[in-house]
């Protein structure tokens, strides 16, 4: 207790120190230098800010903002406008690669596989949308039972109601805590991920509201969305994914971690290069078309970004509705409505959709389990890059 004592009596002079070799080593960082994209052989055109239609000034103050530390441990940062990469930068930051643990301090680059945690749900929910272009699966309101008959006894009541939309919206009704740290092991989650039988474990879940009417957020959804994926077409999810989004749009480098049972993770497993999760999320801003080739359905990629359901916690200003496994919250910035989509995963991965200004950027960050930063990649958008935007 008197150590404590004499300890918490310092803490005024050490913040005091503390903030001035803040200070100090903010001054000792090189101003930002803005440089335009270079164009590889890996489909994506590049183009400059100023081109695009934005205030380089601006995204230069920001990017200062960001190398200080106001926006912290951010791994990389691109920014497409009019289909065209603008910017692209990359970080050094303190990361973790989930199923490993901590990798200390990495110098990202473009070649740099990063957790894409959550991110991973909207890259399966668009596999199951090709896999229901090809026929495989029949319809989006095929009951989720049709396709797993060895677990029929859990179907009592209204879950036998449950379907393929009710699932991609996370409104099955099952019960499911997703909402206390994933680092508790009563994490819903984490009981799925270390069970013998995943879906078995989802499956039998009680049912606590009637399907399609209440939005919860689940990782047992998206597992169940990539065992569908295996029980219609035959392949394992990676395998369906890696040769039907992947390989069209030149993915080739990636990682998937497994559950306990041997399955990808699909809720939250996959790596990725940060340019190739922006071309996922460049072929959902263009409706399923990737440099003219029509990989999802123009309707199908158009229900995806579509709200299905509301989400109960609002947002200041505004409000959060959910596709499929795509997040589509409205906000207000400087007292400007904003509707973007968005792809999200734990520690700040991002994929921000504005079809309204034409503009998509990709974001990967370190700051894993950390909900209450007073700064995150969540209002770079906001803060940064809208206000950028010319007015044409």
């Amino acid at each position: 207790m008197k150590l404590r004592k004499s300890f918490t009596s310092q803490i005024p002079f050490l913040v005091v120190i503390l903030f001035a070799q803040a200070v100090v080593f903010a001054q000792q960082l090189p101003a930002y230098r803005y440089t335009p994209p270079e164009k590889i052989k890996d489909g994506i055109r590049t183009g400059s800010l100023k081109n695009a239609g934005m205030n380089e000034t601006k995204i230069v103050a920001g990017m200062n903002d960001i190398l200080k530390g106001t926006y912290p441990n951010i791994h990389s940062l691109l920014i497409f406008r009019n289909g065209k990469l603008v910017l692209e930068e990359y970080f050094t930051g303190e990361d973790v690669e989930r199923g490993i643990g901590p990798v200390g301090a990495i110098k990202h680059s473009r070649d740099t596989l990063h957790d894409m945690r959550s991110v991973t749900k909207s890259i399966v929910a668009a596999a199951v949308l090709i896999a229901h272009s090809q026929g495989k699966i029949k319809s989006l309101d095929q009951p989720v039972f049709d396709f797993f008959p060895e677990y029929a006894r859990s179907a009592e009541g209204d879950k036998k109601n449950i379907t393929v939309k009710h699932v991609l919206t996370m409104s099955a009704g099952l019960d499911w805590n997703e909402g206390i740290s994933y680092a508790d092991p009563k994490n819903s989650e984490n009981q799925m991920n270390n069970s013998a039988d995943p879906i078995g474990y989802v499956l039998s879940q009680k049912l606590v509201a009637k399907p399609g009417i209440v939005f919860n957020y689940s990782g047992g959804m998206t597992q169940l969305l990539a065992a569908i994926i295996k029980k219609s077409t035959g392949m394992d999810a990676e395998i369906f994914t890696d040769k039907h989004l992947f390989a069209p749009l030149g993915i080739t480098k990636y990682k998937w971690a497994k559950t306990k049972s041997g399955d990808p993770s699909a809720a939250s497993g996959l790596r990725l290069r940060s340019r190739d999760m922006a071309k996922i999320g460049m072929l959902m801003l263009n409706l399923g078309i990737w440099n003219g080739k029509r990989i999802i359905p123009e309707r199908l990629a158009a229900d995806a970004l579509k709200a299905h359901i509301r989400v109960p916690e609002d947002i200041p200003g505004g409000h959060v509705d959910y596709g499929f496994q795509i997040w589509l919250p409205t906000y207000k910035s400087n007292g400007v409505s904003i509707s973007v989509a968005e792809f999200e995963g734990n520690g700040g991965q991002f994929i921000v959709i504005d079809k309204k200004k034409n503009i998509l950027v990709a974001i990967t960050a370190g700051n894993y389990n950390q909900r209450n930063l007073k700064k995150g990649s969540y209002d770079i958008y906001q803060d940064i890059i809208f206000p950028s935007i010319f007015e044409r």
